[in-house]
């Protein structure tokens, strides 16, 4: 999983106030080595100077404790002495290896005695004298050291941590805000109806600020988008009301045209056959008229969101009635059906799903040969399936079939009747507008049309 920017800005000054804390504390304990190395330094030199004043006698005031005195004289004469508290014992393990050390100091170990710290000089002739001091209180020193600067880098790091989580949260939550109003704008319902969008809280910020800035060219983009949202919902709505208005306004001309060309063909034996073909023709338009009205006028109320509240409805019921209907009024076709032995109770109206199922039928009829098997379907989950072994439904035409006033091209339409392009609309609407969906797949040999209802949460002894 990738980690966000806060934990990998936390992670980076986190590693990056640990390497700065341990090269401090290496430079640090590394300057104190020198210094105290030094300080070393300069008291073996010291000790030659009372050494040689008074002799080669290490028990001469002003000797530390633990000093080695290691000499040899012009004569050939070994010596080795070990300073001790208030005594002084003599060496002589190791003695040859410091006579042959070169000139200068330089930290020894010594067997039986440790780490030392010797200033090797060479005199007159073959004279040699080797003054040395323990280094054992510089060695605990460092240990010392380096513990304090081991802990003190950890604290740095630690604290480094909490304080930089705490700055970057305070930092970062102004883009937290804007993260969650950004997720909250993508759930949106943006398609149809008024939309409330919000807004990103960025009043504490001064103007200046990176967040600010960005978050007010968020808020204005916002502004623009509902802006726009309001501009089309209000277009729609007006659309909506011409088209609801001009729909019932057009129902009673169509209505009387329908009315008087069906009077004037009962009193047709008296006219020419043109006028006979006319009159047919009129009455056949004004039907198909009818017909476009009603369904503009429904789509209308659904766009409106006029449709009533979804009850529990049989969808087995609905499906075997529609089916029947259709088997009776199209015996061209081979009408299939597999139903559940138990009802599917969804949430739909009755006269509704009846209405979809017409023109989901109506559809197959009209847009597939004779002799074409229709299976309609219903499965226990609320599903409801139209398929039929027809040619299928152009590619082009497939993504826009649900869209109004889309008609199939000639290879698919196998009926004399005029279709008005709204039949597969309004079964989008209609089913959406219970809370379910619609799809369709179509290949040669085989279209398939199906819709998934809500399923009723009724009790078990009512189902």
């Amino acid at each position: 999983m990738r980690r966000t920017l806060e934990r990998q800005i936390q992670t980076r000054v986190a590693l990056t106030t640990a390497v700065m804390a341990l090269l401090l504390a290496a430079m640090t304990m590394l300057v104190a080595q020198n210094l105290l190395i030094n300080q070393l330094d300069r008291d073996i030199q010291s000790i030659p100077l009372r050494v040689q004043g008074g002799g080669p006698n290490v028990r001469n005031p002003g000797i530390p404790v633990g000093t080695i005195l290691v000499g040899q004289s012009h004569n050939g004469t070994l010596y080795a002495s070990l300073v001790g508290r208030g005594d002084v014992s003599e060496v002589r393990e190791g003695v040859s290896a410091l006579l042959e050390l070169p000139p200068g100091e330089q930290t020894v170990h010594i067997p039986t005695l440790g780490r030392y710290r010797v200033n090797v000089e060479h005199g007159m002739g073959s004279s040699i004298l080797v003054v040395g001091l323990p280094t054992a209180g510089i060695d605990r020193t460092m240990i010392a050291l380096s513990i304090s600067a081991l802990s003190i880098s950890v604290l740095a790091v630690l604290g480094t941590v909490l304080i930089t989580r705490t700055l970057i949260k305070r930092a970062t939550r102004p883009l937290d805000s804007l993260t969650h109003t950004a997720e909250t704008v993508s759930q949106l319902r943006l398609d149809r109806g008024p939309v409330a969008v919000p807004r990103v809280g960025i009043d504490d910020l001064p103007p200046e600020h990176e967040v600010a800035r960005v978050g007010s060219a968020f808020n204005h983009m916002l502004d623009n988008v509902e802006h726009a949202l309001g501009a089309r919902e209000a277009s729609e709505q007006k659309l909506r009301r011409f088209v609801a208005d001009a729909s019932h306004e057009l129902r009673n001309p169509l209505a009387a045209i329908h009315g008087y060309s069906e009077l004037v063909e009962g009193h047709a034996e008296g006219l020419d056959e043109n006028t006979t073909f006319a009159l047919g023709r009129i009455s056949a338009e004004s039907r198909r008229m009818r017909k476009l009205v009603d369904d503009m006028m429904m789509l209308a109320r659904l766009d409106s969101q006029q449709q009533q509240a979804p009850v529990p409805v049989d969808a087995v019921e609905v499906v075997l009635n529609a089916v029947s209907d259709a088997r009776a009024s199209s015996v061209d076709h081979v009408w299939r059906l597999s139903l559940p032995d138990e009802p599917v109770v969804v949430l739909a109206g009755a006269d509704q799903l009846q209405q979809v199922m017409v023109n989901l039928l109506s559809n197959a009829r009209n847009h597939t040969p004779p002799g074409t098997t229709v299976l309609t379907e219903v499965t226990p989950s609320g599903v409801i399936t139209v398929t039929d072994d027809g040619p299928g439904i152009s590619p082009d035409v497939l993504p826009r079939v649900f869209e109004r006033f889309t008609r199939a091209d000639d290879a698919r339409r196998h009926s004399e009747a005029h279709s008005t392009g709204l039949g597969l609309a309004i079964v989008k609407a209609q089913v959406e507008s219970f809370g379910g969906q619609v799809r369709v797949e179509s290949r040669p040999g085989r279209t398939q049309f199906g819709v998934r209802l809500p399923l009723a949460n009724l009790p078990a002894d009512a189902q």
